[in-house]
């Protein structure tokens, strides 16, 4: 990945619908999944009596004259001792699952961070901010060719929060590889460190800033979230934390026919369920890299993913990433610091349509209309009107990617040029 010259291809996004094992897990019932776990992380004691189990049904049936019947006997016994601990741990895992839930923080999280980010720039909106550094945002709206190194191994949550992980994990409809950043992304840094983790540890980490895990009638909390998302009070460098933070992008496409596309978010997502959101929103996929030699790459490799599935695009509706703009940086303080790109895309006159298995996590889309005649004035204007009006059923993560567009509209003279261009 380091000292990588591209940024992105130019190949067309095609439609990106989610791989079948995710539709299928998403169908799969509570209880099967919970059995796969459980064969999938065999304890020592019962992994030992299932294997010396088959190895004495094995010996009986080649059938050696001394000790067969000995063999199959406590072959027979191990088995069964094994098959019994087994549907007991299943049994445990299935009411301990049946007991947990997220309820929503009382307001949402909020704390001072560490240093550099106490200087940073912070934004706020309905109780939600996060905060951003202008000099490092004007960097990357100047498409800068920031190489990536990938950290060894896979971060896992601390050992304290890992039976919580595993009972979490069974209710989710997927648990893909995420890339969390490893080290902080500051404006002078010239590589920048990634590693691979998996999505069900921000369920017990970054997502505690805005959900609360608990367990019936036990009355308690499985994790506690300060103690997870704070270092001595405050939200520390990305390289003390002790949160998966998981890269994430928000984008918004703007249509050449004049429409800001949004999407309402359905009830199976963790978060903003019922609210207004980018036109694409969502976590970086392990398989991202592959598509993102450098950090921009990415960044924008991620965007065209999730837009693409969030708004249904179709094969001729081609998106390249020159069509992306990556116009901020931030971590959100709600998800404990947890870092998030902001950007936009310009899009032809597409027909959005929530399709297969997104109906699960989107349940329609809307627009925001404006002309495509006039000027960078008149969209910022209808923009801000439109949140103003609707600021109790916008997102955060929406209200943020609109307001740095429409900030990036009045200081760059070149940017509406760039933004209605469609050659």
């Amino acid at each position: 990945m380091k000292n990588s010259s591209a940024v992105c291809s130019e190949e067309e996004v095609e439609v990106m619908l989610l791989p079948d094992r995710r539709a299928v897990r998403a169908r799969m019932p509570y209880a099967l999944r919970i059995v796969m776990g459980r064969l999938g992380r065999l304890s020592a004691l019962h992994g030992t009596l299932l294997l010396l189990g088959v190895v004495g049904l094995v010996i009986s049936l080649v059938g050696l004259d001394v000790g067969s019947m000995l063999a199959l006997t406590l072959g027979l016994v191990g088995i069964l001792l094994s098959v019994v601990g087994i549907v007991a741990q299943v049994i445990e895992d299935w009411v301990r699952v049946s007991r947990i839930y997220f309820d929503a923080r009382a307001k949402p999280f909020d704390a001072s961070y560490s240093a550099p980010y106490d200087g940073w720039d912070r934004l706020r909106f309905n109780g939600h901010s996060s905060v951003h550094s202008e000099e490092l945002d004007a960097r990357l709206r100047d498409d800068p060719v920031i190489p990536l190194e990938i950290e060894p191994g896979l971060w896992n949550v601390p050992a304290e929060y890992e039976e919580a992980r595993q009972l979490v994990r069974v209710r989710l409809d997927f648990d893909d590889a995420k890339i969390r950043l490893h080290d902080d992304l500051v404006a002078e840094a010239d590589v920048v460190r990634v590693q691979r983790t998996r999505y069900s540890a921000h369920t017990v980490t970054n997502l505690l800033g805005e959900k609360v895990l608990r367990e019936r009638q036990r009355h308690r909390e499985l994790v506690h979230g300060d103690a997870v998302l704070l270092r001595n009070g405050l939200i520390p460098r990305l390289r003390h934390s002790r949160c998966s933070n998981h890269l994430g992008v928000d984008v918004v496409a703007v249509s050449s026919s004049g429409r800001v596309v949004l999407t309402l978010q359905g009830e199976k997502n963790t978060t903003n369920q019922g609210k207004l959101a980018p036109s694409g929103s969502g976590s970086m996929d392990w398989a991202d890299l592959q598509d993102g030699p450098d950090l921009l790459g990415l960044v924008k490799s991620a965007m065209l993913r999730e837009m693409s599935e969030e708004l249904g695009l179709r094969r001729n509706e081609q998106v390249r990433s020159s069509d992306v703009r990556v116009l901020r940086y931030v971590r959100v303080t709600n998800w404990g610091g947890k870092p998030q790109f902001c950007g936009v895309a310009r899009l032809g006159d597409i027909r959005e349509q929530v399709r297969g298995i997104e109906h699960r996590y989107h349940r329609d889309h809307f627009s925001i209309e404006f002309d495509p005649d006039g000027d960078a004035r008149h969209f910022v204007t209808t923009v801000r009107d439109y949140v103003q009006d609707n600021a109790a059923r916008v997102s955060f993560p929406l209200y943020e990617t609109l307001d740095v567009l429409c900030a990036w509209l009045e200081r760059d003279p070149q940017a509406w040029a760039w933004l209605m261009n469609r050659n």
